[in-house]
């Protein structure tokens, strides 16, 4: 059985890695976005029928956190965990780095298009920067609970709520592709309710679940 010292080091080096991570892919997109013609600066590319490699070099990104976060955990639930915690810190550190090093976006408030899988997301930057603070913390609350010998159980009500919540956020950013398609961010507006809805379900969720006794982790 690893120490806890050794399982809090190998999610500091993860966090790490991820930082690292988030801001070389920032860099890669400014480079991407001054070679390619845009309207404003740091615009979402310019795909011209080359979204299917966007949606490789996305799916290929998520692969990466998929695989340190394996490496980083030692059971299946700190294995999940992980991965969001790697999901978070890259998410966040890489508009780190387009503001840092690409001067945008102007305000938390600005527009992007955030993922292309199934179909493009839409939001203002701050809504998935504040779920991937969830995300952190989320992870770090679990794995202080796994090291104080009272793990969370990945019940269905668990499990399912942090489902429903991804859903909640995934509907606040999709829900007017196609409006953003034809007119741009023109007379759209981010939905902050389903945003709030989707923080306190998959909360609920997490702070309802029964604590273990000490030494008696389940499955």
């Amino acid at each position: 059985m690893r120490s806890t010292d050794s399982i809090w080091h190998r999610l500091i080096w993860l966090g790490v890695f991820c930082i690292a991570m988030g801001l070389l892919e920032a860099i890669c997109v400014i480079y991407l976005r001054r070679l390619l013609p845009v309207e404003t600066h740091l615009q979402a590319l310019p795909l011209g029928g080359h979204e299917h490699i966007e949606g490789i070099r996305e799916a290929c990104t998520i692969v990466m956190l998929i695989g340190v976060a394996w490496l980083s955990g030692i059971n299946s639930r700190l294995r999940v965990a992980s991965f969001f915690f790697a999901f978070g810190i890259w998410d966040i550190f890489y508009y780190v780095g387009l503001w840092w090093l690409g001067h945008w976006p102007d305000s938390l408030l600005t527009w992007d298009c955030l993922f292309l899988i199934p179909k493009p997301w839409h939001g203002p930057v701050l809504a998935p920067v504040l779920i991937s603070l969830y995300f952190v913390f989320g992870c770090c609350w679990i794995h202080a609970r796994e090291m104080s010998g009272n793990p969370v159980r990945m019940s269905v009500a668990v499990v399912g709520s942090q489902v429903l919540a991804c859903t909640v956020w995934y509907w606040s950013f999709v829900k007017d592709s196609d409006w953003i398609a034809a007119h741009k961010y023109e007379g759209v507006s981010y939905s902050w309710v389903l945003f709030v809805t989707g923080i306190f379900i998959g909360a609920a969720g997490l702070l309802s679940q029964r604590k273990f006794p000490l030494g008696k982790s389940p499955t």
